[in-house]
């Protein structure tokens, strides 16, 4: 049984002119646009882990800014000097005692 291009029933959705433009044009939107939905999928995840990092750079800069004010005090600023920096006096030794289970610090 030969089947002939003529006798293929096509729809008549597929027919109209207008339906078929619209399909090309959405396609051409979603898939070959420079704005297409990949880049936008992919900015969009680009922009949450930025938003993150600006919260924790927030949270550094207030910890910070914390640790500036009490640095003004000199009783403090010895003891951040010789906790946090290791800084010693000319007559002491500092020993720095790391415990077996945590190598690296």
């Amino acid at each position: 049984m030969i089947v002939y291009f003529y006798e293929v029933k096509i729809p008549k959705y597929l027919k109209n002119k207008y339906i078929i433009t619209s399909f090309l044009f959405v396609s051409y939107l979603l898939f070959l646009d420079d704005m297409d939905v990949f880049s936008m999928v992919s900015n969009l995840r680009k922009r949450s882990a930025l938003t993150e990092q600006n919260m924790l750079m927030h949270q550094k800069v207030i910890e910070s800014r914390a640790t500036l004010k009490r640095l003004k005090k000199t009783q403090y600023l010895e003891h951040y000097a010789r906790s946090t920096k290791y800084f010693k006096q000319k007559d002491e030794e500092i020993f720095v005692i790391i415990p077996k289970g945590n190598p690296k610090q």
